[in-house]
């Protein structure tokens, strides 16, 4: 069997499972398809290609697929995401307010109102449309989208959908963690340091209750 091949057998047996390994580990694991030499040398080429993690604790080399979700982004498209929701709610929120005022002040117009007082109430009603439409203009000009309730849902769903990703990330990291931690003679606290791991709590921020 080529070279190419044996690296691309172990390099798709990490990404599959997605947990640290040593080479012996993967030689049991693979259960005799490639012996523990050929496994060593396609762990090194791909480390040294920069195609998969090498980290040496003790004596003992594992090897970690490498992760291509960005989860950075994620969570930056979440906070975008929330910041624009409570800002067009909010605004939705004033004008249905606003609406409802009007309403009710037309509705407490009866037949024995005087047609000259009437106007004048029809003319503060129109004023107060008028400012409304210059809210709206001036919302629409600062690209603020106010969003129908079909619109929400499907933000919602958008939410959901990379905040399930963003707990999945967690807790594949923890279990890359632990399995380190159980199978390595290493602290914690340094382990982390060694990965130049970023965890939600050091950027204070958790992945959204939906």
């Amino acid at each position: 069997m080529s070279k190419n091949k044996n690296e691309t057998i172990v390099l798709e047996y990490l990404v599959e499972q997605n947990k640290p390994f040593s080479a012996q580990d993967i030689t049991n694991n693979l259960d005799g398809k490639l012996g523990k030499t050929v496994i060593t040398n396609s762990l090194e080429k791909l480390a040294a290609d920069n195609r998969i993690i090498e980290k040496l604790y003790g004596k003992q080399k594992v090897y970690m697929a490498l992760q291509k979700i960005d989860t950075v982004n994620i969570k930056g498209q979440l906070r975008d995401l929330d910041e624009k929701i409570i800002t067009s709610g909010a605004e939705l929120n004033r004008i249905k307010q606003d609406n409802l005022k009007i309403e009710s002040q037309l509705k407490s117009y009866g037949d024995k109102i005087p047609i000259k007082e009437l106007e004048s109430r029809i003319g503060d009603v129109n004023s107060e449309i008028q400012d409304l439409e210059k809210r709206i203009k001036l919302l629409k000009s600062s690209n603020v989208k106010i969003v129908s309730k079909e619109e929400k849902k499907k933000l919602d769903k958008e939410i959901e959908k990379y905040a399930k990703q963003w707990r999945k990330l967690k807790r594949i990291g923890k279990e890359m963690m632990d399995s380190i931690l159980d199978n390595c003679n290493v602290k914690k606290k340094d382990l982390i340091e060694d990965l130049c791991i970023v965890l939600d709590e050091h950027e204070n921020v958790q992945p959204p209750n939906i």
